[in-house]
């Protein structure tokens, strides 16, 4: 096997177990959603713009989801007051919650995944995909 068809099968089965654990939680979250959670609560002042280029999205695709996570009172917008034209996004107490239920939904496919793996292997493998990643910056 070649190492596209490795990280494409691995991306590809991570990817569905985690979703498959999404719907079962109870929500019309997709995980698109759940994942700009998890950003909007790890980017330190967080605007629209941040969320767009961080997810590499369309500015359009992202205000339209922003849109939704407000709506559904997962996220609350307030006034950027370095910069008056944008808007800091944030979790609200519903939004938190969903994003833990998701935390450990990723904890666990990703515990099933390590499961009898020596946690040198672990080590080295987060070694290459980080060397990996900075070749390709």
């Amino acid at each position: 096997m070649e190492l596209n068809e490795a990280l494409f099968s691995l991306f590809h089965t991570v990817r569905n177990k985690i979703i498959e654990q999404v719907k079962q939680m109870d929500s019309d979250l997709s995980p698109m959603h759940l994942k700009s959670l998890k950003v909007i609560s790890k980017i330190e002042d967080c605007t629209g713009q941040k969320l767009a280029t961080f997810m590499g999205r369309d500015k359009a695709q992202i205000n339209r989801l922003i849109k939704e996570l407000v709506n559904q009172e997962l996220v609350i917008k307030t006034s950027n007051k370095e910069d008056g034209r944008s808007q800091i996004l944030s979790l609200s107490g519903r939004g938190t919650q969903y994003l833990d239920k998701f935390n450990k939904i990723e904890k666990q496919v990703f515990d099933t995944m390590l499961k009898d793996i020596e946690p040198q292997k672990v080590e080295l493998f987060i070694q290459l995909a980080n060397e990996f990643k900075g070749n390709l910056q």
